[in-house]
């Protein structure tokens, strides 16, 4: 009885095996799917998020790129500008082309603002707050109507120079080399060029 048994075990394991072998068969099929499934998931999820860092990568040099420019414009603008207050020769076409490169300034500002990082922001800040203080300036000395007493002693031509000429300038320096540093082109102990 007991290779008769014996018998009847291997039978019935026999058969239990050979049906259950596809059930397995289709299990691991399976589980081999899901893992794949699930790797590609990952390689789209990851491929999306490079997708998206590149994105904001090109945005904010784009941002930089054009803030820098108009940072330097618009210096350059109220350097020329003042110039022609100094020879007495000022025209329409220089008052527009001052109201441009402001308005053109504080438009790249304003959408700035919301992606520069705080250490970038705060240089920008200063820089358009000086950029500010010397148009004031200007726009006072144009008038005729400087202050007597500023932060920085009396409204006048050389005042308003200095402020454009190296305040304002080396302003910009600094806030183009952070801007350098935040997109990884640039080494911190780097100088301003």
């Amino acid at each position: 009885m007991t290779a008769d048994l014996t018998t009847l075990v291997v039978a019935v394991l026999g058969v239990a095996g050979t049906l259950s072998s596809p059930l397995l068969g289709q299990r691991i099929a399976a589980r081999a799917k899901q893992q794949e499934f699930d790797l590609q998931s990952q390689q789209r999820r990851e491929e999306r998020e490079e997708a998206q860092r590149q994105s904001a990568f090109e945005l904010r040099r784009s941002i930089y790129a054009g803030l820098n420019t108009a940072a330097r414009r618009y210096q350059q603008a109220l350097d020329a500008y003042l110039r022609m207050i100094a020879d007495v020769t000022l025209t329409d076409e220089a008052r527009t082309e001052l109201a441009s490169v402001r308005k053109d300034f504080r438009d790249l500002y304003s959408e700035a603002q919301m992606i520069l990082p705080d250490k970038v922001l705060d240089e920008a800040i200063s820089v358009s707050a000086e950029l500010g203080e010397a148009y004031g300036i200007i726009k006072r000395l144009e008038i005729g109507k400087p202050r007597a007493t500023s932060e920085y002693g009396p409204e006048t031509i050389e005042l308003a120079r200095e402020t454009a000429h190296v305040t304002i300038y080396n302003s910009i320096i600094q806030l183009r080399q952070l801007m350098r540093q935040d997109l990884g082109v640039s080494d911190p102990e780097t100088p301003g060029e």
